[in-house]
């Protein structure tokens, strides 16, 4: 559906050149949600322009619904354009025109007969709740309700992909989760596929079923949701995913293990599935010679599946402590040495 197969952008500053893509190799499936995360500069932006051709890649291919864009001509280009719909951070709509006028803007382009503009753009505003809203103007409306204009004007044409650049930024915890809920009916039910870019990891916590992590204009890892957000492999995508997981320990916990003889018994604990509720750790004080000090965790859900994530102190001598260790990992139980000071 989407393929990113090499995929280089280098912008040129006078004599400077800033290398905004660096052989970006990533495909989106069809019908999937597809997330990429990463701070500012990252190159996100750059990334989703090129699908849409508001950005053209300097090196790569850059293939959608299964066209070489960089070998199409204007025209061909024009009608691969028809098929993505896109929805940005800060709504773009126009403040002179109503909110029908604003939906029924690329089917006017598109010159499609009045009385199928008008079926559509009120089928449209029904889909996206705002049925009542087409006559008034985007200045009369809230942040959530012009995304929803934004979304409605972004479906008008019946796009196959949908790109969204930031489009839940600007709103608040609220309106953000009646966005995610409205693009996850769209994919469902017109079974379009979604790229979305965001800094947000609470977003694609939500909604996505895979996701890339951006740096420095290059993808530093990627996978499902499930695998990034468990066992995150770079630095970068640690922090994205604490900020949503909450799972470092807290200061005033590293604390009093420090002043507890500094006690390196730490350990990270991740239950998975079913795993998530079974009695384990009461297993282990019942069948080891060791106490089991729970210092923190939380339990969640990532794409449907119950994820735990404990922090534990195993006090007990050395071999009883390594015979617990041992005995977690008959059990298939993923877990990790905590260093306090590396926390």
């Amino acid at each position: 559906m989407i393929h990113f197969q090499n995929v280089g952008k280098v912008f040129t500053n006078g004599n400077e050149q800033i290398k905004a893509l660096n052989d970006i190799d990533l495909k989106v499936n069809k019908g999937e949600i597809y997330g990429v995360i990463g701070f500012s500069g990252a190159g996100k932006s750059t990334l989703i322009r090129c699908v849409n051709h508001l950005e053209r890649s300097t090196a790569g291919k850059m293939i959608v619904d299964g066209h070489d864009l960089s070998t199409l001509t204007v025209k061909e280009i024009r009608e691969v354009k028809k098929n993505i719909g896109m929805i940005f951070q800060h709504f773009n709509l126009l403040n002179s025109k109503t909110v029908y006028a604003n939906v029924a803007m690329p089917l006017i382009l598109n010159k499609m007969p009045k009385d199928e503009i008008k079926q559509r753009v009120y089928e449209l505003l029904e889909f996206v709740g705002l049925s009542d809203k087409a006559n008034v103007h985007p200045e009369q409306l809230s942040g959530g309700q012009k995304q929803r204009v934004g979304i409605a004007r972004a479906l008008a044409t019946k796009p196959s992909i949908l790109l969204c650049d930031e489009a839940t930024s600007a709103l608040d915890p609220q309106t953000t989760s009646s966005i995610l809920e409205l693009l996850r009916k769209i994919n469902k039910e017109y079974n379009i596929t979604i790229l979305m870019i965001t800094h947000e990891m609470s977003v694609i916590r939500e909604i996505c079923d895979r996701v890339a992590v951006m740096e420095a204009g290059e993808i530093i890892e990627e996978g499902t949701v499930f695998d990034v957000f468990s066992r995150p492999k770079t630095q970068t995508a640690r922090n994205f995913v604490n900020t949503v997981m909450h799972d470092q320990i807290p200061e005033s916990i590293i604390k009093m293990i420090e002043s507890n003889n500094g006690s390196q018994n730490v350990f990270r604990i991740n239950f998975i599935g079913q795993s998530a509720g079974q009695p384990l750790l009461s297993q282990l004080a019942k069948k080891f010679a060791i106490d089991v000090n729970v210092l923190f965790g939380n339990i969640t859900e990532l794409q449907g599946i119950p994820f735990g994530n404990l922090i534990v102190e195993l006090q007990g001598s050395e071999a009883e402590v390594n015979r617990a260790l041992e005995y977690l990992e008959t059990k298939e139980i993923d877990f990790n040495e905590v260093i306090p000071h590396a926390s």
